[in-house]
């Protein structure tokens, strides 16, 4: 990750932490965005000795603290030191208030905390910034992911990742049906969620999707559009998934969120895929989809207008049986069609 940001920085494994030994905060900030992080913790490195620890704490605290703010010393030891952690709390704390007029201590919920860790060297920080957690990407396989853009389907192939699969991103270009914008809006959210991801070379993988929307169109009843265009597109991700050797699909789908996603019909598109589906979002609320939208930064993009299908009929079928969606298709060269699909992918590099 830090390579594809262009940092070029020793990196060493220290005791229970991975020290990366630079002066930029940006690089806390990339760090913060690859998954198996807990947090990433911009620090000042000094002497691991009792004076040297006491200044530098004190000059942390002059820097982030103001009149009328309370402040903690929280100090750990790793190893044997020739001090205790209350020793350093104590006498920082000390300092800090003979130092500093109008702040004060609170050991409960202080405003602000200033850390310090003794171990082969000693590191003074006051600032942790949150990571993701989960497993490393790609250590648990490959996936393909159903990507639209909207705030669904980024959140469902986040939380993927974040459980260590590779996701491969395929969106299915329904133009002429939708406008520029849905394509649009698919390659900035796709751009900003592959800040979480490692490889230097990262693309969205385009599906067009026109020329069977209007086969679906021309021969598919109306009540029937949605299932059968959305079977359609579980045939060309799973074909896909099986090019790439990927372990199946995910997609952002939530039970009962819209009418293509209640049980019956989910039963009935998924009867066309030939690899797992999987579904991260299946059970939540739209709110909480919504906060992981916001927490990784893509709520704001995926929410920018777009047209709706053109092609959603008024009343579409909210309940299905495989055999009449099956029956409903029985115009298309289905097979024909994921393979015309499959050979006219195109790529955007993020």
């Amino acid at each position: 990750m830090l390579t594809k940001r262009g940092h070029d920085v020793p990196v060493r494994r220290g005791q229970g932490r991975i020290v990366i030994e630079d002066s930029g905060v940006d690089v806390a900030e990339t760090v913060s965005r690859v998954f198996g992080v807990a947090a990433s913790i911009p620090a000042v490195r000094v002497a691991n000795d009792f004076d040297t620890i006491i200044k530098t704490v004190v000059e942390v605290a002059t820097s982030v603290l103001t009149p009328g703010q309370t402040f903690a010393i929280d100090c750990r030891r790793v190893g044997n030191q020739e001090f205790s952690s209350r020793e350093v709390e104590v006498a920082a704390g000390n300092e800090i208030l003979n130092r500093l007029g109008g702040v004060s201590v609170d050991l409960d919920e202080p405003d602000v905390t200033i850390h310090a860790e003794a171990r082969d060297v000693a590191y003074v920080y006051h600032r942790l910034i949150p990571g993701p957690r989960g497993f490393p990407f790609g250590s648990q396989g490959r996936l393909v992911a159903l990507f639209s853009g909207g705030i669904d389907s980024p959140v469902a192939a986040w939380l993927m990742m974040k459980r260590g699969a590779a996701v491969e991103l395929l969106f299915m270009d329904q133009r002429p049906f939708v406008d520029d914008a849905y394509f649009t809006r698919a390659v900035a959210v796709a751009t900003k969620l592959s800040a979480f991801v490692p490889q230097e070379e990262y693309h969205l993988t385009v599906a067009p999707m026109g020329v069977i929307m209007q086969l679906i169109a021309e021969h598919v009843t109306p009540r029937y559009i949605c299932i059968t265009c959305k079977r359609m597109m579980y045939r060309v991700a799973c074909s896909l998934a099986d090019r790439d050797g990927a372990a199946g699909i995910v997609t952002g789908e939530c039970l009962g969120q819209v009418a293509s996603q209640t049980l019956s019909n989910l039963k009935t598109i998924e009867e066309t895929a030939s690899t797992p589906v999987y579904r991260p979002l299946i059970g939540m609320e739209k709110l909480d989809s919504i906060a992981l939208a916001k927490r990784i930064g893509t709520y704001e993009l995926s929410s920018s207008a777009v047209s709706g299908c053109s092609l959603v009929p008024k009343k579409p079928a909210t309940k299905s049986l495989p055999v009449h969606a099956s029956a409903a298709e029985e115009g298309l060269d289905i097979d024909g069609l994921v393979i015309e699909a499959i050979d006219n992918l195109t790529y955007v590099r993020l």
